[in-house]
């Protein structure tokens, strides 16, 4: 709801200029509180109290009393900006308890130019850190929580972000209110050992379109991208096959060097219209990774990529309506014997896929980049 209070302020006239008109300090003052006050309002009406950009609580290394608190930007609840340029530590000192991170605004009194004894006077924004017991009634913006056990307990970084322990500095109740740009993720879908049509290609587009509707990213699919250059432009790298097939010595090369730089490769064979279970692909696709000296492992419960950002016991059923899923993963690998390129854009084995079926794979497409993702920002 509207508070009322904010109506009351709201500014509705400003001073009209005229020719001839004295400008006096008062004059000066009153034109320039006027766009002060649209500006303030503004960023509280259209963007809300909290943290625009910035403003990350981390533990001192080694870890003692002390809290870093980097530099940033944000907007209080009275619409005041303040601004944090340089890293700056703070201690808590012998506090315990619920301790709540706590940033203010302020300013200085008037005052002239250090190195000018006469001419203007600023006044300079500041700002204030403070750690208190309780969330005070006057207008603060939170940076953190720490639920410190007693007087000499050290304050770490947590372990888990979701799920901060005592002692451990908590980030789950900051309000952020800054613009997050989306990422954008770059797919290139290869083709490999006859693969003559473009359903897997297709698949990725649904699943590109789905995301770019309802998830943080926007996806972009290219299609048919040769194996032997300029990989390193893509999030994630969709391998399919269906023959047998032997890369060139350029392609493997260009490959590997492209997972040991933080890129991700998900592998399937098509199973549309195989002549056999497995198709050979499967094989060709297990020689490559055995001439590159990759190792892959069975999916286990609680791998990342059936927990985020979707939550799944088991991967879900691919192409075929028989059979457990296959999926193997290891130094930036995911090998499937699923064929979700083909339910992606509405395939089953014998019959079309249900819309929960497809919903599914979509969301474990979701998955998929997400883990591509992650991983790419780990080697940046």
């Amino acid at each position: 709801m509207m508070r009322e209070d904010l109506l009351q302020e709201f500014p509705t006239r400003r001073i009209k200029p005229f020719d001839g008109m004295a400008v006096t300090a008062e004059v000066w003052d009153e034109a320039h509180e006027y766009h002060r006050q649209r500006q303030r309002f503004h960023a509280l009406l259209s963007h809300g109290p909290g943290i625009v950009t910035g403003l990350e609580v981390i533990a001192s290394d080694p870890t003692d009393s002390s809290v870093y608190i980097l530099p940033g930007i944000a907007v209080d609840p009275h619409g005041r900006t303040i601004v944090l340029p340089e890293p700056l530590a703070y201690d808590v000192g012998t506090a315990q308890g619920r301790l709540y991170l706590l940033l203010t605004y302020g300013e200085s009194h008037p005052r002239a130019e250090s190195d000018r004894e006469e001419g203007s006077l600023y006044v300079h924004a500041q700002f204030g850190i403070e750690a208190g017991l309780a969330l005070p009634d006057t207008p603060c913006v939170e940076l953190a929580r720490i639920r410190r056990q007693d007087r000499e307990s050290p304050i770490e970084d947590a372990h888990d972000a979701a799920h901060p322990a005592p002692n451990q500095i908590d980030l789950r109740f900051r309000q952020e209110v800054g613009a997050v740009p989306q990422q954008v993720v770059s797919l290139a879908v290869s083709y490999a050992g006859g693969i003559v049509n473009d359903r897997h290609g297709r698949g990725a587009r649904y699943l590109a379109r789905a995301l770019r509707r309802s998830g943080p990213c926007r996806v972009w699919v290219d299609e048919d991208v040769p194996l032997d250059a300029g990989l390193e432009a893509y999030t994630l790298v969709y391998l399919v096959g269906q023959e047998a097939f032997q890369p060139s010595p350029d392609e493997m090369k260009m490959l590997y060097a492209y997972l040991q730089e933080g890129g991700t490769v998900f592998i399937e064979s098509c199973r549309q219209g195989a002549a056999v279970a497995d198709p050979p692909a499967d094989a060709s696709f297990f020689d490559l990774l055995g001439s590159l000296g990759l190792e892959l492992e069975e999916l286990e419960p609680g791998h990342s990529l059936l927990t985020d950002p979707f939550l799944f016991a088991l991967p879900p059923p691919g192409f075929k309506v028989e059979g457990k899923p296959g999926i193997q993963v290891g130094q930036g690998v995911i090998f499937s014997t699923c064929d979700y390129g083909c339910l992606w854009q509405g395939e089953r084995q014998g019959r079309a896929a249900s819309r929960e079926e497809i919903r599914a794979a979509l969301e474990w497409g979701g998955n998929i980049i997400a883990y591509a993702v992650e991983r790419r920002k780990s080697f940046c």
